[in-house]
């Protein structure tokens, strides 16, 4: 990236600032666009191909991709058809340790824990991950009370 600011000359810095400028004005209507409006989170498919649409439900991330130096990183584009740039690649779980007595920490996951879009845990932490909330993560049983669904033990 930074080769690309020295290696460039103000004539070609300026014609890429007017095809930025030209897009967003053909995309949005204006070159006034907020990041988040551009920058979307989007899980409506458990494919690995992920589809993408900007007339199905997504939601604004503030963050850029990790080459930007942004820590939680977020690498959207353009897809196919759609005037939105939607996030494939990045932090798909961010996690903060604290070793001690008892071990502490906070996480969340892209979109949610499981792959089943029938499920609720599939998108229940898209609004906590695209807001940077992090959850207290259980690792002691009596951390566990109140919050198991189910439980089991393998060979039983």
């Amino acid at each position: 990236m930074m080769r690309l600011t020295r290696d460039t000359t103000a004539t070609q810095k300026l014609a890429a600032l007017e095809v930025a400028l030209g897009r967003l004005r053909r995309d949005f209507g204006r070159w006034q666009v907020p990041w988040g409006e551009v920058n979307r989170f989007q899980r409506i498919s458990p494919a690995i191909d992920h589809p993408f649409s900007d007339a199905a439900p997504s939601i604004p991330v503030p963050f850029a991709a990790g080459v930007y130096g942004s820590l939680a990183s977020f690498g959207s584009a353009p897809k196919t058809l759609t005037k939105r740039w939607y996030g494939t690649s990045g932090n798909s779980f961010v996690a903060v340790v604290e070793f001690g007595k008892r071990v502490r920490a906070r996480a969340v996951t892209a979109g949610g824990e499981s792959g089943d879009p029938a499920s609720r845990h599939f998108n229940d932490q898209m609004e906590a991950y695209a807001s940077g909330s992090l959850r207290e993560v259980y690792f002691y049983p009596d951390q566990l009370v109140g919050h198991v669904e189910r439980s089991y033990r393998p060979g039983e």
